[in-house]
């Protein structure tokens, strides 16, 4: 399964082959490589990528749906440690069990997850995850691994248009922007953990949308090919998960009801063709 051919319009294989060719050149895996790339180059390289990703995914198009989510994903970013970062939260209208985050502060959750949970608490676990990753800026870091200084530096201020096109339609590759190394995202599990509490949520939502995820990946297991190609097996996840799970501090009072805001969402969702 690809997902350049299922999610994309295709483009000439032949650029992305010149394009990895040009790629060469690596820095150091300490997180001082992010001074390749400044906060606000972030945001500008953020705009471009979810400028050409919003064009060529395929992505449901709800106000309602994206407000109840971006606020969501505000609450949560507003207890992470990048704080200042305005958060994004798109839905990509494909069944697969799936989610990731791009620079600047987008995320994308595909609608088989949404269709998989049964509260929003699962789906703030998810959102947490992946604004680990973004507080973390762990995708320019990949950048900082996978490209030079002077490479990294057309994509941020424009002078090769076609490097976004080409990040994005090789997310799922080896040595991309989402192949984070295994202590990363044992790393943004953990920590996702702390910002659903913190944020009002019920962190235990990762073991039960884990356990959803476990039991598609059973049954269907192609609905779960992207997510492992950027992820732990799922059984592991969730060894890993109700173990810290059981450290923290949980009172249900503290917990957002948004019962009859995730119910509207699901219903709303069911309505909108595939």
């Amino acid at each position: 399964m690809s997902f350049c051919n299922r999610h994309i319009c295709p483009v000439p294989i032949s650029l992305f082959f010149l394009l990895l060719l040009h790629c060469a050149g690596t820095t150091s895996n300490e997180r001082d490589t992010l001074s390749f790339i400044t906060i606000e180059e972030e945001l500008s390289l953020g705009e471009e990528l979810n400028s050409f990703t919003v064009k060529h995914l395929n992505i449901i198009r709800n106000s309602q749906l994206n407000s109840f989510l971006d606020d969501m994903a505000e609450r949560i970013g507003a207890v992470s440690h990048w704080r200042g970062l305005d958060y994004a939260v798109f839905i990509i209208n494909q069944q697969d069990i799936n989610h990731f985050s791009l620079p600047g502060g987008n995320i994308f959750i595909f609608r088989g997850l949404l269709e998989q949970a049964l509260n929003a608490d699962e789906i703030a676990s998810i959102i947490a995850h992946e604004i680990v990753h973004l507080s973390q800026r762990d995708a320019v870091a990949q950048l900082g691994k996978k490209y030079s200084y002077s490479f990294a530096a057309q994509q941020v201020i424009g002078e090769n248009p076609e490097i976004a096109e080409h990040i994005i339609m090789s997310l799922y590759r080896k040595d991309t922007i989402l192949d984070y190394p295994q202590e990363q995202e044992t790393a943004a599990d953990k920590t996702a953990l702390r910002y659903t509490l913190d944020a009002g949520y019920d962190p235990r939502g990762m073991i039960t949308i884990l356990e959803k995820m476990k039991e598609v990946e059973r049954q269907q297991p192609q609905r779960l090919e992207l997510l492992r190609m950027t992820h732990a097996s799922t059984s592991s996840r969730l060894r890993r998960i109700q173990k810290e799970a059981r450290k923290l501090a949980i009172d249900p009072a503290r917990f957002h009801d948004d019962t009859e805001h995730f119910s509207f969402l699901k219903t709303t969702l069911a309505k909108i063709p595939q």
